[in-house]
C-alpha cells in the first residue's frame, strides 16, 4: 500500500513594499506635481474643444473638480490659487473662487466670464450636495443640468438664498 500524497502548503511570498529612504519630498516635487495636474486638466479643456459630443464637457469639468475638491480636502487652497495663477501667467487673486480660476487658466482664454460663473456655481453646489462615490456627470444629470446646478447654488446657497 502506498500512503496517499499529503498536500503541503507553500508559503506565498508576498512583496514587501518598496521604502526609499533616500527620498525627500521637496518643495519643488510638490509644485512639480501640482503643475502637471493643471497640464491634465489644460489637457482635457482641449480634449473637450476637440469634441463634438455633447457631454464632452463633464469630463473638463470633473478634472476641475477633482482638483479643487483634492486640494480643499488638505487644505491647500491658496497653493492651489497661487499656482493656478502662476501657470496662465496672471496676476494672483487671493480672494478669487478656486473653480473659477482653475477653469480660467486651465481654459486659455477661451470661456468667457459668464460661462465661467456657471459652471464654478454648478461645480460648487456638486461639491457641496455630491455623494462620494457619485459621477460628476451622473449627479448633475440628475439635479437638471449644469445650467440647474447653477441655479440651485444661487437660490438655495448663494446670494440668493440670504
Amino acid at each position: 500500500m502506498h500512503p496517499e500524497p499529503v498536500l503541503q502548503a507553500k508559503l506565498a511570498l508576498i512583496p514587501k513594499s518598496v521604502h526609499r529612504s533616500d527620498y525627500k519630498v521637496t518643495r519643488k516635487s510638490l509644485e512639480n506635481r501640482l503643475k502637471r495636474r493643471l497640464a491634465k486638466v489644460s489637457d482635457a479643456f482641449d480634449e473637450f474643444q476637440e469634441s463634438r459630443v455633447r457631454d464632452a464637457v463633464f469630463s473638463y469639468l470633473a478634472t476641475v473638480f477633482a482638483v479643487v475638491v483634492d486640494h480643499k480636502g488638505r487644505r491647500r487652497t491658496k497653493q492651489l490659487l497661487r499656482r493656478a495663477f502662476q501657470f496662465a501667467g496672471l496676476p494672483v487673486d487671493k480672494n478669487a473662487d478656486p473653480f473659477a480660476t482653475v477653469i480660467r487658466c486651465t481654459s486659455e482664454r477661451n470661456v468667457d466670464n459668464k460661462t465661467i460663473s456657471k459652471w464654478a456655481r454648478a461645480l460648487r453646489y456638486a461639491a457641496y450636495c455630491k455623494r462620494p462615490r457619485t459621477s460628476l456627470k451622473r449627479f448633475v444629470k440628475k439635479m437638471g443640468g449644469i445650467n440647474a446646478c447653477a441655479e440651485r447654488y444661487a437660490i438655495y446657497l448663494g446670494r440668493g438664498g440670504q
